[in-house]
């Protein structure tokens, strides 16, 4: 029976299966197979979906203006102490000017300042490094200044806590009652907050504004030649590119009722690049599947062997090898040639496979002739 295409779309659409995922994950995140665990782990799963929003978030500006940062944990640790800050309380002294904050229970408050202060650091970042750099450039700038947020929040104890971070972060309430205490209730708010907000990504990347994005990444000469202000768009990219990690910082910190340091380390900003070449960086699935697939694998190893980074590293490698459009790439390679050749890959010259995996149309000049009345 032949499915109508309207249905097609709707059943293949991106959304639809982040949605099935994420109701999946309280019973699948963290079964592990070799231990004859089968059970799910919710918390697990709330920092999947949570670290699927903050890789979506930077793959936005990475598989989507093809612009690669090592820096953006810096977006989540903001947003993260900013939550933190707002809930907890502060009483400082800034340049002789005392600053004071009591305790705060309102989480769109809590929200609303973690969106505006990343924004604003994201924004003046951009304006400062995007019309100036490219490439490799780009990303060892975006990692100098990672460091320098992660050095204030190490550093600044009197503000930040130090080392120690910020500690005893109550979750706030919801509609007038204590249910986001319960870990099965808070996962749920999370994976609702996070599809909401993965919802308004895709609608960025499928609109004009994306499809711009997308013309820049595969050639920014040929796009300043059809008249896009390139350097515009890449500044406007960085700047969305941050609020998705800083809603998943807000998030974060009333999930683990704490922060440190640590979130905003060069770690956290590798994992997310990792995750999004994992799943693949081009599609919208790619970085939400690679960080469901990393904290699985991670729970897994990780209750096998000490080693299990370097375990990871190697999959990792396996997975480049046969599929470097990561794991939505296999899929699609699968789905159009079959398993013989993917499986062949890796063992074999790629001259050879080039005709296996080529999907280029033939250049003008080797076209069929065709007569004047239209037959080859």
């Amino acid at each position: 029976m032949k499915v109508p295409q309207r249905a097609r779309r709707v059943l293949t659409h991106p959304l639809l299966w982040t949605a099935l995922l994420f109701a999946l994950l309280p019973e699948v995140a963290g079964a592990n197979p070799f231990t004859g665990q089968w059970s799910g782990f919710v918390g697990i799963a709330t920092t999947m979906v949570i670290f699927a929003l903050f890789a979506g978030g930077f793959n936005l500006l990475f598989g989507h203006v093809g612009e690669l940062s090592f820096g953006h944990a810096m977006f989540f640790t903001l947003g993260a102490y900013a939550t933190a800050l707002y809930a907890n309380g502060f009483n400082v002294t800034v340049f002789g000017l005392a600053l004071s904050h009591g305790k705060g229970g309102n989480m769109v408050v809590a929200l609303l300042l973690s969106l505006t202060i990343a924004t604003l650091w994201a924004w003046l970042l951009a304006r400062i490094i995007v019309p100036r750099s490219s490439g490799i450039y780009f990303s060892m700038i975006t990692l100098a200044f990672a460091q320098i947020i992660f050095f204030m929040t190490y550093r600044w104890s009197d503000l930040t806590g130090g080392e120690d971070g910020l500690q005893n972060v109550a979750r706030p309430w919801l509609f007038g009652a204590d249910v986001l205490r319960d870990s099965n209730h808070f996962y749920w708010f999370a994976a609702i907050c996070v599809l909401v907000a993965l919802c308004a990504l895709y609608w960025i990347l499928a609109s004009p504004f994306g499809s711009v994005l997308h013309a820049i990444r595969e050639n920014k000469q040929r796009a300043r030649f059809l008249g896009y202000d390139v350097d515009k768009y890449r500044v406007n990219a960085f700047v969305l590119s941050a609020i998705f990690p800083a809603i998943a910082g807000w998030l974060w910190t009333y999930f683990q009722q704490a922060i440190n340091p640590d979130a905003g380390s060069v770690e956290y900003s590798g994992n997310v690049v990792m995750m999004s070449l994992l799943g693949g960086m081009q599609a919208f699935l790619g970085p939400i599947l690679g960080a469901s697939i990393y904290y699985e694998l991670q729970n897994n190893v990780s209750q096998l062997t000490k080693y299990w980074e370097a375990w990871i590293g190697i999959v990792f490698v396996v997975f480049v090898l046969i599929g470097p459009r990561g794991i939505m790439g296999i899929f699609d390679d699968i789905r159009r040639y079959g398993i013989g050749a993917l499986v062949r890959k890796p063992f074999v010259p790629p001259s050879e496979l080039e005709p296996a995996f080529d999907e280029e149309l033939r250049p003008l000049d080797e076209a069929p002739a065709v007569s004047e009345t239209g037959v080859p």
